[in-house]
């Protein structure tokens, strides 16, 4: 969503830029007048650009901050399952154990060990 805003953003920039200089070329105006309009709008353009770079920067700061939250989340899961997964293998080998135990006294009662 942020990448389409800042394209809607660095295009409606552009489109000024453009419609700015083609006003300025057809301005009937002196030749100091228009270099000190170019002037001016090259100065606005630059402000808009920065401006446009610190919130891109921002919100790439904002990005990288989600995404080590997110990734933190996933770790503590995954701790939380492997944890889980060792009691289940755990409990899994003490039935089989039990379940061996179980017919090991039915052979030996069966062979009347």
């Amino acid at each position: 969503m942020r990448d389409d805003t800042t394209k809607v953003v660095g295009s409606f920039l552009l489109g000024g830029v453009l419609g700015a200089a083609v006003a300025l070329l057809y301005a009937p105006k002196s030749g100091r007048e228009t270099r000190k309009d170019i002037a001016d709008a090259g100065r606005r353009i630059k402000k808009s650009a920065i401006e446009l770079a610190d919130d891109t920067i921002e919100d790439m700061h904002d990005f990288a901050a989600g995404l080590r939250e997110k990734a933190k989340d996933i770790i503590e899961h995954g701790a939380d399952l492997s944890d889980k997964a060792k009691e289940e293998i755990v409990t899994a080998l003490e039935l089989g154990q039990k379940a061996i135990e179980k017919e090991k006294r039915k052979l030996a009662k069966a062979l009347g060990l």
